[in-house]
């Protein structure tokens, strides 16, 4: 087993053992290495004997050398490659038999499941009868056909007893069951994903609860499959899911109001998705043209990289609004027009734009903080700065105020627009019309999240019917709410 597990592959094509080069059952040859004696001794996990040169490595059985590339390609996303290899050696040996030809074909069948996986196909897709791994129906179908391939490995290396290798078949039988806890774990993410989805046609979406339930997936799972040479594979798992958790505790803390802690997890969101964009940017692939040459360019990420991708600049885009005030203080007003313009969607923009072609008094986003012990304003404060409860007026700040600060005599109307129809806002879906004959006023309302309100404030009459309004406050409280990216999550769906 030391030598089993001595020594990864960190480039996928050095793992690769040409037919050519086999040695016997279980080693590759390495120049400069130790005697045959001192190394067979070290592959049966002896130690040296005194004036004995210790190698800078253990030989490399030709099974983990096998196991260590198709891996490390799995780890980089490589699919194909990692597929095209277990199938070679599955060719080259298919007269061996035994739990190790089960185990590449098992492992040619986790590539596939994992390409289909990253690239979202099965969400919204119902159970059918079609081929296996053709069928464009649930991925639990395609996991748990593997996952029952991996058992039988599992139990036959249980059941081996003696023979020549007898390591070989402990190794195959342990790692087959980790791959057994991590097939689980695909089909426990996958699931979520498909929640994620149906969640698209809600009218809020409760990120907290997410993120609880993911957090239990992965304490079901964490270290099940731990075995240093499924680590690519545990490496590109936990890149995964710490991404989309990091996104979706941001999500829940931009409705919260919660400064500080949805930029920590922004920001760590952005890191990881770099460190992960990076391993595309290093694969190149080769296209051969019609007219002879070739060319190379950077292989397509996989739907679901560019799916969490697009949820960051989403998630970006909505910080950059419900936050723009102690942004802007970092920066000058110039400058932080550039960068909020920059924002997909540029809600900023968007108002800025409207109240200009309707003359609009006033669009303000308003943040209701009853019952928020933690509230003390724009920005980051210090956790042990002291300051008062809100109260009154106070306790519904206009988080974002245009074209300048809140308009301070019209503050009382529309705190009591709000209270007299908390029911209707409080559907999330509704638009509110008040006009006001005494000041000549009109209020329009809507609530895009439970603790914010959208207010557009018109010093003259106007219609509670005029579609200019109304389909301007829809758009807008839908890019704050935005189920369309997860509606996004399935290919080809718009949002």
């Amino acid at each position: 087993m030391a030598a089993q597990e001595h020594a990864h592959a960190q480039n996928p094509e050095a793992g690769a053992v040409g037919a050519g080069s086999r040695q016997p059952r279980g080693f590759q040859a390495k120049a400069g290495r130790a005697g045959p004696e001192a190394e067979l001794r070290r592959a049966e996990g002896g130690p040296a004997r005194m004036g004995e040169s210790i190698p800078l490595a253990a030989p490399v059985p030709v099974e983990q050398a096998v196991l260590e590339t198709f891996f490390s390609h799995l780890g980089i996303f490589s699919y194909d490659k990692a597929k095209d290899n277990v199938e070679k050696e599955r060719e080259a040996n298919k007269g061996a038999g035994g739990s190790w030809l089960a185990l590449l074909a098992a492992l040619a069948h986790l590539a596939v499941a994992e390409k289909a996986y990253h690239s979202l196909t099965y969400l919204g897709q119902k159970l059918g009868g079609q081929s296996f791994f053709s069928r464009k129906d649930s991925i639990r179908t395609i996991y748990t056909s593997l996952h029952n391939e991996l058992k039988k490995v599992v139990v036959t290396g249980r059941g081996a007893a003696g023979g020549t290798v007898p390591h070989l078949e402990e190794l195959l039988s342990h790692l087959s069951e980790q791959l057994c806890f991590f097939v689980q774990a695909r089909v426990e993410i996958a699931d979520f994903y498909e929640k994620m989805y149906t969640l698209s046609t809600q009218k809020s979406i409760n990120s907290e609860e997410l993120v609880s339930l993911l957090e239990s997936i992965l304490k079901k799972y964490s270290s099940r499959f731990h075995h240093p040479i499924l680590s690519p594979l545990e490496s590109s798992f936990q890149l995964e899911v710490d991404v989309l958790a990091h996104l979706l505790k941001s999500q829940a803390q931009i409705s919260e109001w919660k400064f500080l802690l949805s930029l920590v997890n922004l920001h760590s969101a952005h890191t990881k998705l770099q460190t992960w964009g990076q391993i595309f940017e290093k694969q190149r692939e080769t296209k051969k043209h019609l007219f002879g040459g070739q060319s190379q360019k950077a292989v397509q990420p996989p739907h679901l990289f560019l799916w969490l991708m697009k949820l960051k600049n989403m998630l970006l885009a909505k910080f950059s609004f419900y936050f723009h005030e102690a942004l802007s203080r970092q920066t000058t007003a110039s400058e932080m027009k550039a960068l909020t313009a920059k924002a997909n969607p540029d809600l900023f923009g968007k108002i800025s734009s409207f109240i200009r072609k309707y003359d609009a008094a006033n669009v303000s986003l308003i943040f209701d903080n009853r019952g928020s012990e933690s509230f003390q304003g724009h920005g980051y404060h210090h956790p042990h700065s002291y300051r008062e409860a809100p109260k009154g007026v106070d306790q519904y700040p206009a988080v974002v105020s245009l074209p300048s600060d809140r308009p301070v005599m019209h503050w009382p109307n529309v705190i009591m627009i709000m209270t007299d129809r908390t029911s209707d806002l409080n559907t999330l879906e509704k638009i509110v019309h008040f006009y006001d004959d005494k000041v000549q006023s009109t209020y329009f309302l809507t609530r895009p999240e439970p603790h914010f309100t959208l207010v557009v404030i018109f010093e003259s009459k106007k219609s509670e019917k005029d579609s200019h309004f109304l389909s301007f406050l829809n758009e807008l409280s839908h890019a704050l709410k935005n189920p369309k990216v997860f509606a996004s999550l399935k290919p080809g769906s718009k949002g």
